[in-house]
């Protein structure tokens, strides 16, 4: 028993079905989480190795060369890229896509493990991070309290806000910027350090052993065990200025030979026998120094490395992460009742708090777009279908396949564990008129047999059996484009388009069985009234000129004309394509960007933070902006905390907020600010503007039009270049905000070691290195504890002995063979000079990015092309160490074509074979195919007309185009054949099969494009995302619609004509195939 045969005799049957698959679809509906991207796992770890102190030459060296030689002969390694600044070297380690990277991060640690013992032993382990270039702030909170002194602000802001935000699930971090950090300062004086002959690294170690309660065991007594533990904790800050610095040595001559104890103000003073004599007596003197009498300690606030601001207003910002399998929707939810539970205690207190960013709106607004214009399109593919049956009836009948399809595809999607997001709705929408498609071409084959005069059931068992291969075969065609996507191609392109294929998958799976079960039992409830279903016919010239009277050469030539206008109206399409813009993803509009600011290496934080109050001056004046909040440099991580990228003092992010209310776009205004600071003094500073375009632009590895990297291992020499190429640049118009990454040579004071007096005294160079740090920038030598919580006691020199480079040499330094101590001096000179900030390194070669914007309504595609030749002027040779490529969105762009290009071939292949198998023929498959390149013409002419960039998302619309293309010459062709069946001729067989199919093609065609419309022409966050799609739909579906009617037809003719005459017709043809 066939399915319509059980769908028309077991209604109930199919009737439960279907309630069944709409129940657990809403269940599963409501579930889902929803995301705005599906989840991306990206295939890069970085290694962090802090080596305090150290120069950037000395970390490449000694640090970054040996990690990138051990870890690249990882398995499946694509990119190594790393960077050596003062005191830290970072190595990116990126794998290929599908790389497991767990196990990648294992394998990375233990090829570390061989080398370990080879890395200086001053510096920290190397510490293997997984880092996803899309993390980023879910939720950033304002903090505010005008009465409350900047210290107070920050802990209630701590213990209140950042303590209980991240208890709530879900939550990865909540990091603060800003206010003050309340920190004990112990300010030593040099003069009296050396007068009691203490150094500084004595000092540290005595605090910290003297800061100590310590478990000494426990007693037994009676019934009960009681616990013994000594406590010697500082209870104030009192307690810290009388704890013992060191015990100070002094020799004396005095006349007694007696050992005496002397009680004095200071505490006790031993004096011993150090010699005997004749008269006088050399004694050693020892007296306990208290920290109060070589410093000065003050309960203050630590040294300031970060500046928050909104709207010109000092604040704190709490900056929210969530972890990475978490929702955001969710999150943010829990966020915001947990902000609402504090608000009245937080106010009692006198904070108050602002959410300025949600990046849950943005996710939320996309998602119901996409909703209300799924449901647009379903009405709309409703008017389309009323429009062409003319009875409500049928319509609505077809329009039923639409919801039931969805729900049941959310089932699906819910057993493969896809979430709710902009991808996966967007395959949905796009389904929407695929969907119908099934249903129209059953439903109107089997009026047309009842019209013929069948009774209901007969008509919907034989209508249904009539077309349930050709709906097959075009719906496996459909799903057969996805596969390729799923399957090869690698980046992010892949990653976030299987949930969008999968949804097509599922969707066209349910929207086969459908229409050869439920639509064709329901099709028995559907009257027919007489003349109500009669062809439509567009194409009487075919019958005229293929029918009529005239020559078999004239119906021959005229069919020849046609193809060959046809082909020339395709190939336009070949030079609109190279014409077209070509990136990576298009841009998004959110309604921000963030300004970068970058001061010269080494300057101070209140410089930064002095051109960071321009700008803002700049754009308080301006209507388009709401608001700006500011972060300059970053807050100290706790002792043992490692993070990847942290601000600098001299940087600094400035992210600007637009008004909504007015529709403004971020690249205007990023236009007239750049003119309004283009003449400000800035200190020397690169300032770069970040649009917010692409959720994926920071992955991508980079955010400019043009990135330039340029590879010589000799600094000079790159530098000389990277100067040539940025003078070429700007010869170049339209090309703006020519910047580079190279480290510049900074001022910095030199310690060098004198390694073998230093070893001659028994003085390690850590110990040197540690009081060259502790003198100038302080070491935490214990934590003071109050009310539950811990602040930091950092001891140093003064600021007027440390702000005099020179007072260095005076340090003393215990040295181990002389039991005394020395001067600094003895075993280390001072030496001013310059050094590189930065050495950035790819695939073990140093490297210089060169980054440059391009002005407003400059075409990117023209700007690059002229780069290039600019390159290539300069012939460099490789073999002189020199290598300059195209790196960032041009490097993205080449890799993500090439690998959808292979995909839409693959697609095509492969609609071929499920053609062949189904219509048993080597030639009808090949005139089928021809429907590809007649939507390629409305493709090109779509993108031009609407302005749309080629990037990832259009050319996914023309790889599904190579699927839904070619439903209607398949079906076109299977009536052919039975045409032919029944006796008629080639010709009259195709005249026939345009006259009966023009009806089901032209609904089916559109209500696919009236189905996509809203994604085209609806507002709304994150129309980007999914319109160049839909608009390359919807242009290559009209153009092979109509030309199909005209040229498949004549395709057809000419081929079979051309067969009868040289192979004695097809099925000769065909059988000389099969032979060879």
């Amino acid at each position: 028993m066939s399915l319509p045969q059980f769908a028309v005799r077991q209604k109930v049957t199919v009737v439960m079905g279907t309630l069944a698959l709409i129940g657990i679809g809403l269940i599963s509906f409501v579930r889902l989480p929803q995301e705005l991207f599906p989840p991306i796992v990206f295939p890069q770890v970085t290694i962090v190795t802090d080596y305090a102190n150290a120069a950037p030459e000395e970390i490449e060296t000694l640090i970054t060369r040996p990690l990138e030689e051990a870890v690249g002969s990882v398995a499946g390694l694509k990119r190594i890229e790393s960077s050596s600044r003062e005191g830290r070297s970072s190595v990116t380690v990126s794998f290929n896509w599908g790389h497991d990277i767990d196990f990648a991060a294992l394998a990375v640690r233990e090829k570390i493990d061989l080398i370990k013992e080879k890395l200086p032993k001053e510096a920290q382990d190397p510490v293997v991070l997984k880092f996803d270039p899309l993390s980023r702030p879910i939720l950033i909170i304002s903090v505010s309290g005008s009465e409350l002194e900047p210290v107070q602000l920050k802990l209630l802001a701590e213990k209140m806000l950042k303590d209980n935000l991240e208890k709530v699930e879900g939550v990865a971090s909540a990091t603060l910027s800003g206010g003050a950090t309340r920190e004990i300062l112990v300010n030593m004086d040099q003069g009296r350090l050396s007068a009691n002959h203490l150094s500084l690294l004595d000092v540290v170690k005595s605090i910290e052993e003297t800061n100590v309660s310590y478990p000494a065991g426990s007693i037994k007594k009676g019934l009960y065990e009681y616990l013994i533990r000594t406590v010697g904790e500082f209870r104030s800050v009192k307690d810290i200025e009388y704890a013992v610095a060191g015990v100070d040595e002094m020799e004396k001559v005095r006349s007694e030979d007696t050992r005496f104890v002397e009680q004095g103000g200071e505490g006790p003073r031993e004096t011993v026998d150090a010699g005997r004599g004749k008269e006088q007596k050399k004694m050693l003197e020892k007296r306990l120094v208290l920290l109060k009498d070589i410093s000065q300690v003050i309960d203050g606030v630590a040294e300031k490395t970060s500046v928050s601001r909104l709207n010109g207003k000092e604040n704190i910002s709490i900056s929210i992460q969530k972890q990475a399998s978490a929702n955001t929707i969710q999150v943010v939810d829990h966020l915001k009742k947990s902000l609402e539970f504090l608000k009245e205690d937080l106010r009692s207190r006198g904070l108050h708090f602002e959410i300025i960013y949600d990046h849950s709106q943005f996710i939320r607004k996309s998602l119901e777009n996409l909703m209300s214009e799924a449901l647009m399109g379903a009405f709309l593919v409703f008017l389309v279908l009323f429009a062409f049956l003319r009875a409500p009836g049928p319509s609505l009948l077809v329009t039923l396949s639409i919801p039931v399809t969805i729900l049941g595809t959310f089932f699906l999607l819910a057993l493969k564990g896809i979430t709710l997001n902009t991808m996966s709705i967007s395959g949905l929408v796009l389904s929407l008129g695929m969907i119908g498609d099934t249903s129209i071409v059953v439903l109107e084959n089997i009026f047309r047999r009842r019209q013929m005069g069948e009774n209901p059931e007969q008509g919907a068992i034989q209508g249904t059996l009539e077309v349930t291969w050709p709906v097959i075969s075009s719906n496996l065609t459909t799903i057969a484009v996805c596969f390729p996507v799923i399957a090869f191609v690698p980046g992010i392109a892949g990653q976030i388009f299987k949930d969008l294929c999968w949804a097509i998958i599922f969707s066209q799976l349910i929207s086969t069985l459908l229409p050869l079960t439920l639509i064709a039992m329901l099709s028995l409830y559907c009257k027919v009234k007489e003349g109500e279903y009669k062809p439509i016919v567009l194409t009487g010239i075919l019958e005229r000129r293929l029918l009529g009277t005239g020559a078999p050469a004239q119906k021959f030539g005229f069919a020849v004309r046609l193809l060959v206008i046809a082909a020339v109206i395709c190939s336009t399409a070949f030079f609109i394509f190279p014409v077209l813009e070509r990136e990576v993803l298009p841009k998004v509009e959110q309604g921000k960007f963030i300004i970068k600011v970058d001061l010269p290496e080494g300057s101070r934080l209140e410089t930064t933070d002095s051109v960071c109050k321009k700008l803002e001056e700049v754009m308080k004046s301006m209507p388009e902006i709401k608001d700006v909040s500011v972060i300059v440099g970053s807050e100290k991580g706790r002792e043992g905390e490692v993070k990847i990228e942290a601000l600098r003092p001299s940087q600094a992010l400035l992210t600007v907020i637009l008004k909504k209310q007015r529709g403004f776009k971020s690249a205007p205004v990023v236009y007239d600010i750049r003119e309004k600071i283009r003449n400000l003094p800035l200190e020397g500073a690169q300032i770069e503007f970040i649009l917010q375009e692409s959720e994926f632009q920071f992955a991508g590895g980079g955010n400019k039009p043009v990135e330039i990297e340029v590879k010589q291992y000799d600094l000079k020499k790159m530098g000389s270049l990277v100067a040539t190429l940025k003078q070429k640049l700007s010869e170049i118009p339209g090309v703006i905000d020519i910047q580079d990454d190279a480290g510049k040579p900074i001022p910095e004071t030199k310690l060098h070691i004198e390694k073998r007096r230093a070893a001659l005294y028994g003085i390690s160079a850590l110990d040197i290195s540690l009081t060259a740090k502790a003198a100038i920038d302080g070491v935490v030598a214990t934590q003071y504890r109050e009310t539950g919580r811990e602040f930091d006691v950092r001891v140093r020199l003064s600021e007027k002995d440390r702000n005099n480079i020179r007072n260095l040499n005076n340090l003393l330094m215990y040295s181990q063979v002389l039991d005394a101590l020395i001067p600094l001096k003895e075993v280390a000179t001072i030496e001013r000079g310059t050094g590189p900030s930065e050495i950035k390194r790819a695939d073990q070669e140093r490297m210089v990015t060169i980054s440059a914007d391009i002005a407003k309504n400059a075409g990117e595609k023209k700007i690059l092309d002229q780069v290039q030749r600019k390159i290539k002027e300069l012939d460099l040779k490789p073999e002189l160490g020199f290598q300059v490529e195209f790196s960032g969105k041009a490097r993205e762009v080449r890799e993500n074509f090439s690998k959808i290009i292979f995909a839409f071939a693959l697609a095509v292949i492969l609609n071929y074979m499920i053609m062949a198998s189904q219509f048993e023929s080597f030639l009808q498959p090949f005139i089928i195919m021809l429907t590809v390149p007649l939507a390629l013409f409305g493709v090109a002419v779509a993108l031009l007309i609407s302005g749309t960039s080629l990037n990832v998302i259009s050319f996914l619309g023309i790889v599904l185009l190579a699927g839904t293309a070619v439903n209607n010459a398949i079906i076109l062709i299977e009536y052919i054949n039975q045409a032919r069946e029944r006796g008629l001729g080639i010709e009259e067989a195709a005249v026939e099969a345009v006259r009966v199919r023009t009806r089901p093609i032209l609904m089916s065609s559109l209500t696919t494009v009236i189905g996509l419309a809203p994604l085209v022409f609806g507002g709304g966050e994150g129309k980007e995302l999914h319109a160049p799609m839909a608009i390359a739909m919807m242009g290559g579906t009209l153009s092979a619609t109509f030309l199909t009617l005209f040229v498949i037809p004549c395709f057809y003719i000419v081929l079979m004509r051309l067969a009868e005459r040289f192979f004695g017709g097809e099925e000769e043809w065909e059988k000389g195939m099969e032979g060879k």
